[in-house]
């Protein structure tokens, strides 16, 4: 089980949208919902409180608060003490594509154990951005992201989050995610993938989905569409035709196909588009 969330994450990669740090002495967020990114506050100073459902949590000096996309919630203070709070929004995807964080039973609220070493890092990330036309500090900001992100998931990710993913069965399933995610090019067979499994055809199909979030077919496509962009725009000797090749599409037509159907534009659109947009 831990082999195949630990190729997962290593695959996976962190970007940082926007991070600071506030100091508020009122606060009232209510019915607050993020679209596609997660939220983590850390309170160095102050009090709060968070409302998710019908449950409120009292947030204290030293909580990490957590919370995934569209989650609804609120978030306010009912004292005039002041709050110190450190913030980030962020993604942690594989390929912009599948979203590893779920495969986590990371708690919306809990303590933070090694407060000071935390807020050194986050000071040190602050410290990235001021600096920022400097290209040092863009490796900087890159590396304290991440040493942000070890902290705070540290603690988070326990063994009882592991043993309970393994408990609902998800290991062979974890199994067939990482197959595809290490090699989306490498064509698949839904029916040998159930034999594997014992199971039968629409079963690990709608499972896979259920955990996951789209089917093994749709995740291998939107990943080869990924890696699609990669080729056009980083090696330009390439022809579509190659591209189309290189990720073992039967067909240069049917890749062309797809990728319009998921960009919106042909390949040698999206390249003509990218060049003149980077430029």
């Amino acid at each position: 089980m831990n082999q195949y969330l630990i190729k997962l994450l290593q695959q996976a990669e962190l970007n940082v949208s926007e991070f600071a740090i506030h100091t508020r002495r009122e606060m009232n967020f209510r019915d607050r919902a993020f679209s596609s990114e997660y939220m983590m506050s850390y309170h160095k100073t102050g009090t709060a409180k968070l409302r998710i459902g019908d449950a409120i949590y009292d947030i204290v000096p030293g909580s990490v608060i957590f919370i995934p996309p569209h989650l609804v919630h609120d978030q306010y203070k009912d004292t005039d003490d002041e709050a110190v709070i450190l913030w980030w929004h962020f993604t942690y995807k594989v390929e912009r594509v599948l979203d590893v964080l779920p495969l986590f039973q990371i708690p919306y609220i809990y303590q933070l154990k090694q407060k000071e070493r935390f807020e050194a890092v986050f000071e040190q990330l602050m410290e990235s951005r001021r600096n920022a036309s400097s290209l040092p500090a863009a490796i900087l900001q890159k590396a304290k992201s991440l040493e942000l992100l070890y902290l705070l998931f540290d603690e988070a990710i326990g063994q009882r989050a592991v043993a309970d993913s393994a408990a609902g069965g998800q290991q062979s399933f974890l199994g067939m995610l990482c197959q595809i995610v290490q090699q989306p090019e490498k064509p698949i067979s839904l029916a040998e993938m159930a034999q594997q499994l014992h199971l039968n055809t629409a079963y690990v199909s709608s499972r896979f989905k259920e955990l996951y979030g789209m089917s093994p077919i749709g995740l291998q496509r939107r990943l080869r569409i990924e890696k699609a962009k990669a080729l056009l725009l980083t090696d330009l000797d390439m022809s579509v035709t190659q591209v189309a090749e290189a990720l073992h599409f039967s067909e240069v037509t049917n890749f062309t196909r797809l990728f319009k159907k998921h960009t919106g534009m042909a390949p040698i659109q999206y390249r003509r588009l990218m060049q003149v947009t980077i430029t």
